[in-house]
């Protein structure tokens, strides 16, 4: 590719050695792997209002597969690398009207998913961006896709992250979440909300909770997963902050994840549960020192349009 220059190399390199830099939606990450013009004030300062069937109280597999779609980790490819997830498209299940790629899109909220950018096989050799779909009640109907051939969700969802993102065969289990939070999700006339670190925060402890059940099964798999997920939570925060004091905090929340994962594949069960427990502690009731650094962070729409201005970052 050639999107790249060593500045902009060379700051990507050094976040990957931060530890909370576990794959992210990343400021930085786009910036190296998308094209120039990819990143825009309004999708990264605000969000659709999410809505979901039985409200806040969801079951496992809701809870995991909404922390699987927001997680890079389940795509592949450039998309992975650029740390896009199921949410970049479309946030809280709606369209994303802002995306934008040059080469790719030819207005906002189209994209071109059938190009090698995302995946060699699936590139058809056309320019053909598509509008992208909002999923809010996509489990009532009865055909899927730009061409409406899939008649599962199911399929769908598997056909997006393997054939047009190129990602891993899922495991059934992350197939089954994903299928079960889409099929929640349901419109909403509620406006849209202001991105916040309080916002990423909330995220953050609510997806806290899914890693509990794999503890307590004793799942090592599972519990490394969720743990790698989360970490990358942290890593949409982390990168909004420019100072030390915010970035040590996250960064030692994502160590407690890393420690408690390696716990989990030691056998050290009830210490892996109570480094949880401390955790979502510290979680929910944050430092002042990452409370009062978020004005003069990226989460600020005057600071984060100067910082997409920089020619080189």
């Amino acid at each position: 590719m050639q999107w790249a220059d060593p500045a902009r190399l060379a700051a990507l390199l050094l976040a990957c050695l931060l530890p909370a830099a576990a794959p992210a939606q990343s400021l930085r990450g786009a910036l190296e792997w998308l094209p120039p013009g990819s990143l825009n004030l309004p999708e990264l300062t605000s969000r659709p209002a999410e809505n979901l069937a039985g409200g806040r109280q969801q079951s496992f597999y809701v809870e995991y597969g909404r922390l699987a779609f927001r997680s890079p980790d389940v795509l592949g490819g450039n998309a992975r690398k650029a740390g896009l997830s199921c949410q970049a498209c479309h946030p809280n299940g709606d369209a994303n009207r802002h995306f934008f790629i040059p080469r790719l899109s030819d207005r906002p909220g189209h994209v071109d998913v059938s190009h090698s950018l995302w995946s060699a096989r699936a590139e058809d050799g056309r320019a053909n961006p598509l509008l992208i779909p909002s999923l809010r009640g996509v489990g009532a109907k009865p055909r899927l896709g730009h061409d409406r051939r899939m008649t599962t969700l199911r399929e769908f969802t598997r056909n997006v992250i393997v054939l047009e993102f190129d990602g891993n065969e899922p495991d059934a289990l992350l197939l089954d979440a994903l299928v079960a939070y889409q099929q929640v999700l349901r419109p909403t006339q509620a406006p849209d909300k202001r991105l916040t670190l309080q916002t990423d925060l909330d995220d953050f402890n609510r997806a806290l909770g899914v890693l509990r059940l794999p503890l307590a099964e004793e799942n090592v798999a599972l519990s490394g997963r969720v743990a790698t997920m989360l970490r990358g939570q942290i890593g949409f925060m982390h990168e909004r902050f420019e100072a030390p004091p915010p970035r040590q905090i996250l960064e030692a929340w994502s160590q407690d994840l890393r420690a408690i994962a390696e716990q989990a594949e030691a056998g050290h069960w009830p210490a892996a549960r109570a480094a949880l427990n401390r955790l979502g502690q510290a979680a929910s009731n944050p430092p002042r020192a990452l409370l009062d650094a978020a004005p003069g962070s990226l989460y600020e729409p005057a600071r984060l349009q100067a910082w997409l201005n920089k020619p080189v970052r």
